[in-house]
């Protein structure tokens, strides 16, 4: 589960303020490019900048993507195995690199011991001066993929590195940060970090992105991070690292089990596994949160299993679906997998 301290320490300057902007972040800004590259046009959002100003959270959208005291977004790769496949940085707009760290271990930090990275929260990571007082910050770089040096002239759209889990990361992301003269500002409602007004949020605001970028952001009140179907218990270690996503599996498999990994389940949220067979045999489980997400994100996954009937399974489709309730709304499916057994 990602770090709950939301504390990043910057490569070069001190932990900035986070005053009111008072719209200027609207009025003197140019829109940016998007800081990495969505596969299939979609970006995976887990964090976004959190603006309660006490121990509770609250999004641009006010809803609860986010954890206590988050600084940034974090734009998240299903797995290791797709980190490890390279998926590029970029600058989001033309600009200087001021600062930067390369040779950061990629690991799961939650297996390292405590304090370990201190001073190095942020991994490897670029600094990026661009105009008019905007700066960029990008942590949690793979090692071996920063692709500029201290001084270098860079341009909007062009690859600086890839998403990695070097520094204080326990999942493949990239912590993005953007500043307006020293401040912490939200690219989605451009304003400052605790600055978002309540009573005007909405799940269309992009309000510091290009329209190239928009149109691959789409607002998620839960992320599901990866599911798939395994013949053994999963574990979560397993999972973040991409195993247990078969698509198809033997007749004499010892068990069958359907999983889903999420972030940012909240207090009283459901969720269902469903797990169907080509017969019409399976059924359902329903997981009920009942932890409240304020000190931490809720990065939690759950299975059902079924097993072998006899010496072999029946042969053809196996369908997985999570459906996702949160109080007050409408269930929705979230995520639908598919299996041959053969």
């Amino acid at each position: 589960m990602p770090h709950p301290s939301g504390r990043f320490r910057t490569l070069a300057l001190s932990v900035f303020a986070t005053l009111t902007l008072s719209g200027m972040a609207q009025a003197d800004s140019v829109p940016f490019d998007l800081p990495v590259d969505c596969p299939d046009n979609t970006c995976n959002i887990v964090h976004y900048v959190d603006h309660d100003p006490g121990p509770e959270i609250r999004d641009f959208a006010c809803g609860t993507t986010t954890y206590n005291g988050h600084r940034g977004t974090d734009f998240a790769v299903s797995d290791e195995a797709a980190m490890l496949d390279g998926v590029a940085v970029r600058s989001i707009a033309d600009g200087t690199v001021i600062a930067l760290r390369e040779g950061v271990e990629d690991i799961d930090s939650g297996r390292l011991a405590k304090n370990s990275l201190d001073g190095i929260e942020c991994g490897n990571g670029i600094l990026i001066d661009h105009a008019d007082g905007w700066q960029s910050q990008y942590c949690h770089l793979r090692r071996g993929s920063v692709a500029v040096k201290k001084g270098d002239k860079v341009s909007r759209g062009q690859m600086i590195a890839e998403i990695g889990m070097s520094g204080q990361a326990t999942f493949p992301h990239l912590h993005f940060n953007l500043r307006k003269d020293g401040q912490l500002v939200d690219p989605f409602s451009g304003t400052g970090m605790g600055a978002a007004n309540p009573s005007e949020c909405s799940p269309e605001q992009a309000s510091l992105w290009s329209s190239e970028a928009r149109a691959q952001l789409s607002y998620h009140d839960i992320s599901l991070y990866g599911n798939g179907f395994s013949m053994a218990r999963p574990n979560a270690s397993d999972l973040k690292r991409g195993y247990g996503k078969e698509t198809v599996l033997p007749r004499t498999s010892p068990a069958l089990y359907f999983w889903a990994y999420l972030i940012g389940a909240n207090n009283g949220d459901v969720i269902r596994l469903s797990l169907q067979t080509p017969d019409g045999k399976g059924g359902h489980r329903d997981f009920v949160i009942d932890q409240p997400n304020d000190q931490g994100p809720r990065a939690k996954w759950f299975f059902i299993n079924m097993d072998r009937p006899g010496t072999a399974w029946p042969t053809g489709s196996y369908k997985g679906e999570v459906t996702f309730t949160r109080p007050g709304q409408q269930s929705k499916m979230i995520g639908q997998t598919d299996l041959s057994i053969r």
